[in-house]
């Protein structure tokens, strides 16, 4: 997983938190507080990392601009009647800069350098307990906590969660299966596994078009033929450099010698041969027709082909219409049929257009509220920490996200 500022923050919470309980003498009974009022702590900042800063190209003037705009969302969540007068918990909250990055294959991405400045709010509020050491009873606020997120300014497919594309592999693009809609929390629609506050929530996402769609299945099996490839030669300069008679005649030296010193020197010569002869005879069936290697490749030549001709028998017209793609459907051209069509989820793509550009680029534009399932979902048996007794966490990120005032919110994007 990639390094980002949240989650450095995340790692310097679980730090805390092991160093308190590590610091604990054997057998130290921890008494949660869940009736002791707590505080808002003061705004911890914005973290922004000279690499993010450089990637989007913003100053520092337009960083201490992001900040305040930050700072007023701050105010309008510590306005919010569930936690504004926190019990049992204490509140903690920063941020911190991102970039909005354009995959290798995401055509018309105007770049980081050109959209709104992105960033994330983190609220967390974090459980009241007290331990005795050495004869001191000792309160903390702190540790680990479920944290509520808000992106801000950002509609890559990370933050939906999105279902997958398996013909797409891994290869890097902007395109997604478009969210589930849900209906709402706190009078906020839910798409996948958040919320989003935005002018219109539909138009954040532009239809993927067919052609587009198997463009990235075709950068996908492209790739995979080249590592069929890659693979095959490896193994054709092994059997070279393993039939090299000067190298055979060393190894056998070598064993030769060895067995100098040993019981049996024939037996031991006999097995440094065998072993000679099942390294070259295993490298022989990985390049022999039915070897992995080279079936690999003919299987892998055989489905780009399969998608390439597909893509040129298309008209304009059909590479231009919308797409969309059925999970458990089998073959390509079932998976992949023009938008809409029954059982057939839509694909799209980030709406690039949706940003006004003429705004400063530290007006926020979007609030995508991520990590919805974790706390919310509280129906589903298996999700533990939804159910968890006590006001902190998930309990407090609910009574946020429910009385947080959303006319605010909305007067607060541009």
């Amino acid at each position: 997983m990639s390094w980002t500022p949240r989650a450095y923050e995340r790692g310097v919470l679980t730090v805390a938190l092991l160093a308190v309980v590590m610091a604990m003498p054997a057998r130290t009974q921890v008494r949660q507080l869940p009736d002791t009022p707590g505080v808002w702590k003061a705004w911890k900042g914005l973290s922004a990392i000279p690499s993010v800063r450089a990637e989007t190209g913003v100053t520092a003037v337009q960083v201490k601009a992001f900040e305040a705009e930050l700072l007023a969302l701050n105010a309008i969540a510590k306005r919010a009647s569930g936690v504004a007068s926190p019990v049992g918990f204490s509140v903690e909250t920063w941020a911190h800069l991102s970039t909005f990055r354009a995959p290798a294959h995401a055509p018309g991405h105007p770049g980081p350098r050109t959209l709104p400045m992105t960033g994330g709010f983190s609220f967390g509020a974090f459980p009241i307990f007290e331990y005795v050491r050495n004869g001191q009873t000792i309160r903390e606020d702190t540790g680990e906590t479920a944290l509520q997120e808000f992106e801000i300014n950002t509609i890559d497919k990370a933050i939906f969660r999105p279902d997958r594309v398996e013909e797409w592999g891994a290869v890097s693009h902007d395109a997604f299966p478009l969210p589930t809609r849900s209906g709402e929390i706190a009078g906020l629609p839910r798409y996948g596994d958040s919320l989003v506050l935005a002018r219109d929530p539909d138009a954040l996402f532009a239809p993927l078009t067919f052609g587009a769609a198997l463009d990235i299945v075709v950068l996908e099996r492209r790739q995979t033929v080249e590592n069929y490839r890659e693979s095959a030669a490896r193994f054709t300069a092994d059997l070279a450099k393993v039939q090299d008679p000067a190298r055979r005649a060393a190894r056998l030296k070598e064993a030769r010698e060895a067995a100098a010193t040993m019981p049996d020197p024939a037996a031991f010569i006999s097995m440094v041969e065998a072993a000679l002869g099942a390294e070259e005879a295993a490298i022989v069936a990985e390049l022999s027709p039915a070897g992995s290697a080279t079936k690999g490749l003919v299987d892998a030549e055989r489905a780009l082909d399969e998608v390439v001709s597909w893509l040129a028998d298309l008209t304009p017209a059909e590479r231009d219409q919308p797409s969309c793609y059925v999970d458990q459907g089998h073959g390509l051209r079932v998976r992949f049929q023009a938008a809409p069509a029954a059982g057939c989820v839509p694909l799209v793509r980030p709406n690039y257009a949706y940003f006004n550009l003429a705004l400063p680029r530290s007006a926020p534009q979007v609030i995508v509220i991520t990590g919805i399932a974790r706390c919310f979902d509280t129906a589903n048996p298996g999700n533990r920490e939804a159910r968890e007794p006590g006001p902190s966490g998930c309990a407090a990120n609910r009574e946020l996200i429910e009385t947080i005032d959303k006319d605010a919110l909305r007067a607060w994007l541009r």
